[in-house]
């Protein structure tokens, strides 16, 4: 486990992550793997303890097959994910959940699925290796559906779970072991700045002192950033998702499950050897999904009524999946991913303010795009370049 550290520790790093959540734990790693003096600020008690613990944990190569705007940059994106996540499940000292359990697409109408056949074909020539079920093979590979119910089903072996709630305290303990400084219940004001350029932050316990500061604190970026002089185009929602009691036939073994077009868009894997599910609401989304963008309320005051509302939904799908008829909330967990209108992420550094970054707009994939993420903002912080394309991910681009 991570130790928290005392309020004495020293108050000047090379650069300040603000966020202890996937993102900033990401970055910290990153940078720290670079050589930087890394300080991480959360007004938390300790990592994960605000979005991310609500994370699916899906790492796929969801591009053109789950969302059509991540193409093949994104792809690249994801196979580092599956790749580090994967190398985080060797070496930590935690149990993370890992599967490399795949993921499989399920469809329901004809119309959708004669309508991502070429999709398909664009995701194997990234490199996806994706798989259309036949019957025999749907019994062998995912016999808790009924393949008769469905007009298709596509499978990628290559992609892999993990409990986000424990593995990014687990990547926080091994960057803390690496020499990153973490400092909890700790909550910033704003940013103190020297002849125009950031050199830290003002916090509730004093200021903190760096040359370079990572804003990555998820949906209370955007009030950050906002007080930085810059505006970030990212809207929070309310996502609540649940959990169920032990299920007959359920093992960590069982693919993920994405109904793509259900309309409901169900996501459900194996939790505990029962399930983890989620999905959308249909338009216009209900009042209580929604917050204010600019004073966003912590998590635990978040209503939990879409998980509930995920409950009934699900009805419409137990003919093709029996066991959901069973699948009656244990718990339920919310978090406030941020969407860009593009579905695309924001990492860059902040334009007309020197030493100021933000790493933030989740979309509902930071946890398969963060290491991507973190590792492309390292690099311009570092280098002043980058593999990514870096107006794809500009703050600025809309």
């Amino acid at each position: 486990m991570i130790e928290v550290k005392s309020n004495n520790d020293r108050r000047q790093a090379d650069i300040i992550v603000v966020g202890a959540g996937a993102l900033g734990c990401q970055a910290a790693w990153h940078l720290r793997q670079r050589g930087l003096d890394v300080l991480v600020l959360d007004a938390a008690a300790g990592p994960a303890l605000q979005t991310t613990q609500a994370a699916a944990g899906f790492v796929a190569n969801f591009s053109t097959i789950h969302r059509e705007n991540w193409q093949e940059v994104e792809w690249h994106m994801q196979q580092y994910g599956i790749e580090f996540y994967t190398h985080l499940a060797q070496n930590c000292a935690s149990d993370i959940a890992f599967a490399a359990s795949g993921i499989a697409y399920i469809y329901i109408t004809a119309a959708e699925w004669e309508a991502i056949q070429p999709n398909i074909v664009l995701a194997r020539q990234y490199g996806t290796a994706l798989e259309i079920l036949t019957a025999e093979r749907a019994a062998a590979v995912l016999p808790q559906v009924r393949y008769a119910e469905t007009t298709g089903i596509i499978f990628d072996p290559q992609s892999i779970r993990i409990r986000a709630a424990d593995a990014i305290p687990a990547l926080a303990a091994m960057a803390q072991a690496a020499g990153v400084r973490f400092q909890f219940d700790t909550i910033i004001e704003g940013f103190v700045d020297t002849e125009a350029a950031v050199s830290g932050v003002q916090t509730d316990r004093g200021i903190f002192h760096a040359p370079q500061v990572v804003v990555a604190a998820g949906a209370w970026s955007r009030p950050l950033l906002t007080q930085g002089g810059t505006t970030l185009a990212a809207e929070p929602r309310v996502v609540a998702r649940y959990t169920t009691q032990s299920l007959p036939g359920i093992d960590i073994k069982m693919p993920m499950l994405m109904f793509s077009d259900s309309g409901y868009r169900f996501f459900i894997r194996e939790e505990n050897g029962g399930l983890l599910i989620g999905g959308a609401d249909p338009e216009p989304l209900p009042v209580d999904r929604f917050v204010d963008a600019d004073n966003p309320p912590p998590v635990e005051e978040l209503s939990h009524a879409h998980a509930h509302r995920m409950r009934q939904y699900l009805r419409k799908v137990e003919h093709i999946m029996p066991v959901l008829s069973q699948a009656e909330i244990k718990d339920t967990a919310a978090g406030l991913p941020s969407y860009t209108a593009d579905r695309r992420f924001v990492a860059d550094a902040v334009p007309n303010r020197p030493g100021l970054y933000a790493l933030t707009a989740c979309n509902e994939a930071g946890v398969t795009h963060g290491p991507a993420l973190a590792r492309h903002l390292t690099e311009l912080i570092v280098d002043g370049k980058t593999q990514l394309d870096r107006h794809r991910f500009a703050i600025d681009r809309f």
